[in-house]
């Protein structure tokens, strides 16, 4: 018997089969929550890999059978070389570490865990940056406004292959004045932050931090929630197994604690760096 969502809903509700795929969604986002994290729970237990009935959940991906990696570094080098294939170009000239962030689902002490599997160094990339971003607003204060508009012409969905009107969406930004500087900074920003940051980060965890596993957990925790899994190097990744996906993972955990003061260092760099840019552009055009 085929197990999925359908199938589980059809027992609980005597009517669910004479519905329609359109009503089904319907009957789906009228239930509560802890309702879908009930049923989400059962479907784990049932297709679930290895003892902590393990499964990927990126949405489109194509079906993988994780009993056919012997470890979680030849899965993300697969991934590393599907994503090069396919004209990804942020990703470095030969394999290091990919762990772009991947949706995972597992069952820990009887509770369905959501999770993120991820490199710490794209963790402290983003941690930095969104700091970055609110300095950016305490130097240039500014508000955006974003609006959709529909396009005058139908266009293929990417998704469906239907013919339909797409939006497009603008944006507008005031900083009271200071539109131009906001702009210059920006642009800056975005520079330092793909250019020096990026890779500045991720030099320094590969070198420095051998081996190690992080956990991040929501700090209000509910039946439904959300962890992020960080592996350091491809030395952790080779450690862990999808079928003893958490006793691996824990064997190597240490306290995120550590990647605080790691976060600090580059976001005190990033600001003492943009601060001088900004500085040394000024002289120089007064010089002019």
């Amino acid at each position: 018997m085929k197990i999925d969502i359908d199938s589980i809903l059809s027992k609980k509700i005597k009517f669910y089969k004479k519905l329609n795929k359109e009503e089904r969604n319907e009957l789906w986002d009228l239930l509560s929550n802890y309702e879908k994290y009930s049923i989400n729970l059962k479907y784990q237990k049932k297709i679930g890999f290895g003892i902590d009935k393990f499964t990927l959940n990126e949405l489109g991906i194509r079906k993988i059978d994780l009993s056919s990696y012997k470890n979680l570094k030849v899965w993300d080098k697969e991934q590393y070389t599907y994503q090069k294939k396919h004209g990804q170009t942020h990703l470095d000239e030969t394999y290091k570490l990919y762990l772009f962030g991947d949706w995972c689902r597992f069952i820990e002490n009887k509770k369905l865990i959501y999770g993120e599997i991820f490199s710490v160094h794209s963790y402290i990339f983003d941690k930095v940056t969104q700091k970055l971003s609110k300095f950016e607003n305490g130097l240039f204060p500014h508000t955006t406004k974003f609006k959709f508009i529909k396009n005058k012409k139908k266009t293929k969905h990417p998704l469906s292959g239907k013919s339909e009107y797409m939006y497009s969406m603008k944006s507008k930004t005031k900083a009271y004045g200071r539109e131009k500087d906001l702009e210059q900074f920006q642009k800056l920003r975005r520079e330092f932050e793909h250019n020096v940051l990026a890779p500045k980060i991720k030099k320094y965890i590969l070198k420095n931090m051998k081996k190690s596993t992080y956990r991040i957990v929501q700090t209000k925790e509910t039946f439904d929630n959300f962890h992020q899994f960080l592996f350091s190097d491809n030395k952790a990744l080779k450690h862990c197994r999808f079928e003893t996906f958490l006793d691996d993972f824990n064997a190597l955990k240490r306290d995120d604690r550590e990647l605080k003061k790691i976060e600090k260092k580059f976001f005190n760099y990033s600001k003492e760096y943009l601060m001088k840019k900004i500085n040394s552009d000024t002289q120089t055009k007064g010089v002019r």
